[in-house]
């Protein structure tokens, strides 16, 4: 009898565990199932520059502090990035950064910023302010990877300030790279891995969990999280330092040939206006 007892528990434990196991395989297939697959989006994309639009948030900042000295806010309204401008060629560090920065003033009109990294050039940005300071145009030089030289030139408006100088708020209205922007996607485990050009890079797990951004001059602290919508649209929500600052929608085509991303700031009483670019598929 005291066999026969075991034996039934037995046969009812081994019942229960099966029937989790079960469960758990099945809640798990759901779950996977319901999992958007991110396959869609795998492969090389360029941009086609003629379609960029250019929201609100497409701005460059500077500002003078209370002691009169410039400084430039980088990177989102939210959460951006103060920079001091010295204005006497040498490099010198900001954020506890590994990069550095250096200005140089040519004349009035004419200005050049140098970011190293580890005391390697990364990029030569030159402005020059036209149209009595009503305009701005930055080129930004670099060498990429792969030995190409890449220069993107960027034409800006002045929204806010008076003068002939920096201060003030400049919003872009036209982009030109001598080699086009391009972002290369690929899964990597139960990660999705994005790459542009100059090196940029997004490991994000596919459980929507923020990870950082890396890459050349990339703002210390700024995080992504993917989410997958459908098989069609992919959103990253950016963050810097815990707090939200923008998002990205990408959007496939119906032939899945053309991605278009919409980008919007998340910073309180910014503008819902987003800033729009398009690629094709190599």
């Amino acid at each position: 009898m005291h066999t026969r007892q075991h034996m039934q528990k037995f046969i009812r434990l081994s019942h229960f565990g099966a029937t989790a196991l079960a469960l758990t395989l099945a809640t798990s297939f759901l779950c996977f199932a319901q999992t958007p697959s991110l396959g869609k989006f795998a492969g090389t994309w360029t941009e086609d520059e003629s379609k960029r639009t250019f929201g609100p948030a497409e701005t460059l900042k500077f500002r003078t502090d209370a002691k009169g000295n410039l400084e430039e806010l980088r990177g989102a309204d939210a959460r951006p990035l103060v920079q001091p401008v010295r204005f006497d060629g040498k490099p010198y560090t900001v954020d506890a950064s590994k990069d550095s920065i250096a200005w140089k003033q040519i004349d009035d009109t004419h200005f050049e910023r140098k970011i190293f990294e580890d005391g390697k050039l990364l990029n030569t940005r030159e402005i020059q302010i036209s149209g009595g300071g009503k305009a701005l145009t930055e080129v930004t030089s670099r060498t990429l990877g792969d030995g190409k030289k890449q220069a993107v030139t960027v034409k800006f408006r002045r929204t806010k300030g008076e003068g002939a100088g920096l201060a003030g708020i400049w919003q872009a209205e036209s982009y030109h790279s001598t080699v086009p922007t391009q972002w290369t996607y690929e899964p990597a485990g139960d990660h999705f891995k994005m790459v542009n050009e100059t090196g940029v890079t997004l490991m994000l797990p596919t459980d929507g969990k923020p990870a950082s951004v890396t890459g050349p001059a990339v703002i210390s602290g700024t995080m992504a999280a993917l989410k997958a919508v459908s098989s069609d649209k992919l959103e990253i929500v950016q963050s810097r330092q815990d707090v939200t600052t923008g998002k990205l929608t990408l959007t496939l085509s119906g032939d899945g040939k053309t991605m278009t991303i919409s980008a919007v700031n998340l910073a309180p009483n910014a503008s819902p206006a987003p800033s729009v670019s398009v690629f094709r598929k190599q």
